[in-house]
Order: C-alpha cells, then structure tokens, then sequence
C-alpha cells in the first residue's frame, strides 16, 4: 500500500496547478447551480438555504476522492444574492480545503431574470498528516516538503444565470479567472499563475406534461476543468430529470462523455416539507472501472422562507 501511496503522489505531485476540480465533480449542480456558478446564488429570491454534500468518487477503492461540502445560498432585498461554500477533499495523500463566499445580483423583467455573481476564494493543499512519515518517500525532497507546509491560494470567478417564463435556465461560469499564490512557496519561484480558459455551461427547458401531472426538464452541460496546463478536455452531461407529486419527487438520468470515456447515472430524490434529499449513482466505461464502485452523491438542504425568518 505504501508504494500505491507514494504513485498517487507522484501524479499529483504537481498539486499546486491543480485549479476548479469541484466544477467537474458535482452531478447535483441540476438541483443546486449554485455549487458550479456563483451567479446561480439566491436566486430562489423567497429562500434561504443551506446544503450539505458528499462526493465519494471511484468508491470501494482505497486512497480515492471524498469530497465534502457545506454550502449556504440566500436572497436578501429583491436583487441580491450572498453565498458561502466550505469544502474539503481528500485525494490520496492529498487534502484541499475552500472557503470560498459568492455574490449575485439580479436583474429581473416581466417573465424573466438575469443574475451576475462573482466568487472570491481561499483554497489551500497540503499533504495530509503524516505522509512524511513513510520510509519509502523522501522527506528532504523540496516539492513535498513545500505540499507538507500547505500552499494556499486566492481565486477570483464570475458567473451568470438566467431563467426565462420559469421553465427555460441557461448559465455560464469562468472560474479561476484569476488564481495568485498566497505566500509562494521559493521551490515554485517559476511558477506563473496563467488563465486556463476554465468554464462551465448549461442549458435546460422544463415541460409539463399536464395529462400524466408532472414535469420533464431535459438540459446538457459542458465542462473544462484544467489540470494546469489547460489541455483538460471537454466533459459534457445529458440529463433528463422528472418531477412528480408536485415537485416533492425527483427522478432522473444522465449520460456523461468527455475525457476518453463515457457513463451513465441516475438521480433520486424526496422534498419532506423543507428538507430536500438527493442521492445520485454513476459508473463510467474506462480500463479502472473493474477496480471501483462507482460514483456515489449525496445532498440534503434545508430551506427557511423568508416570512418564516421575519
């Protein structure tokens, strides 16, 4: 285990130039836009609220992502938008940590709105404890010591969404837009912090199909999430998500393509008075499929109308 160990950090021992790996993780962005586009923030403009989210990506396999997420999104006047998002992600021998607080402004018109959001972040990576500690990694080597210490950054994003008649939603959202180091460690002196043309996109029509009493929402979205040298390619998702029993059950499908594989998922899930849960299962086609369990996700929120907080 120690040599599987020691190969994980050697591919992600450039840690440091890892950017906006989130917004390639999340599959419940269908529910919550917020976790992918800042402009998505508060726009329930009745609601506050608060999320909490699990990623367990590749699940059954040892040293694997975990991605938890606590999240808040509100509306305050008729026009703005305040969030936060407090993440933590484990990878390996890697740990990630985002406190990350999102703005949105909203423009709205007759049967429509337009919301622009910006996102200010802190992010630090680190080696997790006590990986030093193993005698088949080197602890004098300059890049692990740095990775040891925590390097920590600043990023800055914008986002925007808009829905039309309440049934048509379309965003775009360009994360690290700008990413500077926060005391640059001397070992990444040559490192030049660069736009890596991240962005995310998506679209999607509600339908109601008034003879069997429910909706249909069918909607793509198309994500780059660079590694650092911005040659990540294109991950894209069509999702068909249903809802019944007056929105109070959701169901759902997806296809996923992008990055020399493909895979499929299904989303379930229950509104019980203000508490929503969600659960989503994926699996991909890719020679390391044998060796996992899949894509497991997991939401629960709660929403406080405003009149309840008054």
């Amino acid at each position: 285990m120690q040599r599987i160990l020691l190969l994980f950090i050697i591919v992600m021992g450039t840690m440091w130039t890892l950017y906006a790996q989130e917004q390639g993780v999340y599959r419940h962005y269908t529910i919550y836009p917020y976790l992918i586009n800042p402009g998505a923030t508060g726009v329930q403009s009745a609601q506050h609220e608060f999320l909490g989210n699990m990623i367990n990506t590749w699940s059954g396999a040892q040293g694997t992502p975990v991605n938890y997420t606590f999240g808040y999104s509100g509306s305050f006047g008729q026009n703005v938008g305040l969030g936060l998002q407090l993440m933590n992600e484990t990878n390996a021998g890697i740990n990630r940590f985002k406190a990350a607080i999102n703005y949105a402004y909203k423009i709205k018109f007759d049967d429509a709105f337009f919301s622009v959001g910006v996102s200010t972040e802190f992010q630090q990576k680190k080696l997790r404890s006590g990986i030093l500690d193993d005698v088949s990694i080197d602890p004098t080597d300059p890049y692990l010591i740095a990775a040891n210490e925590g390097i920590k950054y600043f990023d800055f994003g914008l986002g925007i969404h808009a829905r039309i008649n309440e049934k048509f939603n379309f965003g775009i959202a360009l994360p690290n837009m700008v990413h500077t180091f926060i005391d640059k460690p001397s070992i990444l002196a040559n490192e030049d912090s660069q736009f890596l043309g991240n962005f995310v996109g998506y679209v999607s029509n509600r339908f109601d199909v008034s003879d069997f009493d429910f909706d249909i929402e069918p909607g793509i979205a198309i994500r780059k999430v660079s590694e650092g040298d911005g040659k990540a390619p294109l991950l894209g998702d069509v999702n068909l998500t249903g809802y019944f029993l007056d929105n109070k059950l959701i169901g759902g499908l997806s296809y996923h393509f992008g990055a020399e594989q493909s895979g499929g998922g299904v989303l379930l899930g229950i509104i019980l008075n203000k508490v929503g849960i969600y659960y989503s299962f994926d699996i991909y086609t890719g020679d390391y499929q044998p060796y996992n369990n899949g894509k497991h996700e997991v939401s629960v929120s709660f929403s406080l109308n405003k009149k309840d907080s008054d």
